[in-house]
């Protein structure tokens, strides 16, 4: 039933790129991250008020700075996601951001970083990890033509930083994980919104975008959900972790991803450009999911 929960947890994520790019058309794309991460951090605050958490708030100052690194990464990733989505696509996004936390995990369990038992590589990890870049490429893949491969070229370096950032998340459970093993879950998934919030806020007043900010208060309510959809998911990540292990996790996360991402496309949702299932998407649909069986069996 965990990996069940999460699944759906995954589907409601496929949500969080696509919402932040409406609210981006407002406020510029730098503004929809950082309010994503401000509404996420409000929640965990109710959340850790609540539960009494707030107590081993003095257990931070023991923790490594390494362990706080999974803020400014999840924000790095959110705000690339912002950036990219619109350009390429829900489902190229979740397939760039499926192959890069996969192979992050494949090269973390076989080097046991982070404190993650060592997990070698085997033939059927290989296979799985060429077929998620197989998949990823199919399901990116545009029709043949002039306007197509012009399309193409700009987006290859959209598709790269995806997969760089996803790679970078790879890192972001685990770092997690050691940082709720000494402040809790809650609290931990709070540390890391925190940071995370500081990390954006400094570049969008490094990069002068701080003007448009104010324009959040016209935004309706939904636009900033995606706030809520990543505090959800790095509660029931911190949450499920120590149950279904971090290859469960990311495989049922990722499923879930896929999913709703393929739905948003071909329903041309919160603005986004109409993409059919073509046979060349639903083939690397299935090749994805092959290959996260793969790389977590």
């Amino acid at each position: 039933m965990t990996s069940v929960a999460i699944v759906a947890v995954g589907l409601q994520l496929a949500l969080q790129a696509p919402i932040n790019s409406t609210l981006a058309r407002r406020i510029g794309r730098l503004g929809a991250s950082l309010v994503s991460f401000l509404v996420g951090t409000l929640v965990l605050i109710l959340l850790v008020l609540a539960t009494g958490e707030v107590s081993h708030v003095g257990d931070l100052g023991d923790v490594p700075v390494y362990q706080l690194l999974g803020g400014p990464i999840g924000a790095t990733y959110v705000a690339i996601a912002t950036l990219t989505v619109v350009r390429i696509g829900a489902g190229a996004v979740v397939s760039a951001t499926i192959t890069g936390q996969l192979l992050s995990s494949l090269l973390i369990d076989e080097f046991g970083l982070v404190g993650v038992d060592i997990v070698s590589l085997d033939l059927p990890r290989i296979a799985g990890a060429l077929l998620l870049i197989a998949g990823t490429l199919l399901v990116v893949a545009r029709d043949r033509g002039p306007v197509a491969r012009q399309s193409r070229r700009f987006d290859l370096p959209a598709l790269a930083a995806v997969f760089v950032a996803s790679m970078l998340v790879g890192l972001q459970h685990p770092l997690n994980g050691l940082l709720s093993e000494s402040s809790g879950e809650l609290l931990a998934g709070l540390t890391n919104f925190v940071t995370g919030t500081l990390f954006l806020a400094a570049i969008v007043l490094v990069t002068g975008r701080a003007a448009r900010f104010a324009e959040v208060r016209k935004a309706p309510l939904w636009q900033l959900a995606g706030g809520v959809i990543g505090a959800i998911t790095v509660v029931a990540a911190l949450s499920a972790v120590s149950t279904i292990g971090a290859a469960g996790l990311t495989a049922a996360l990722v499923t879930g991803q896929l999913i709703g991402s393929i739905a948003i496309d071909r329903a041309g949702a919160f603005g986004l450009t109409l993409r059919p299932i073509s046979l060349k998407r639903a083939l690397g649909a299935v090749l994805l999911l092959a290959g996260t069986l793969l790389c977590v069996s």
